[in-house]
């Protein structure tokens, strides 16, 4: 996994597909931590609900579906159905490897969508990788 490194400039926590068991308040990726949208007419952040966080039970990864922004691809305007705007999302274990049906990328290679077998995490458990 050689992602870029984010930094909380960019309201980044981490590396996509690094697990971040530090904490469980993190800076709501929609809203970018300011807990209002712009684009609505400066209206109270429907994921944070004006605060600018978000908690996410540890262990955490960043989103692979929407690369940790919390918005859908195709309309900017809509929360990744994934992480549900939150830019972060709870896994099961800390011992995680890439997803080996979309290489990490959690998109179906051919459609775009969210990968079936990562639930568009980019990540799975190493103990699934065992029965494939």
């Amino acid at each position: 996994m050689d992602w870029k490194t984010f930094d909380w400039k960019s309201q980044r926590a981490g590396r996509r597909g690094e697990v971040l068991n530090n904490k469980e308040v993190y800076k709501c990726a929609f809203c970018k931590g300011t807990g209002r949208i712009t684009f609505k007419a400066n209206a109270r952040c429907p994921v944070c609900s004006g605060s600018g966080t978000v908690k996410v039970a540890a262990p955490a990864v960043i989103c692979g579906y929407c690369d940790g922004k919390g918005r859908a691809h195709l309309n900017k305007d809509l929360i990744c159905n994934i992480c549900r705007g939150k830019g972060i999302i709870n896994i099961e274990s800390h011992e995680i490897e890439s997803c080996p049906a979309c290489r990490g990328t959690a998109k179906e290679l051919n459609s775009g969508l969210p990968c079936l077998d990562c639930k568009g995490k980019g990540v799975v458990p190493k103990t699934c990788l065992n029965h494939t």
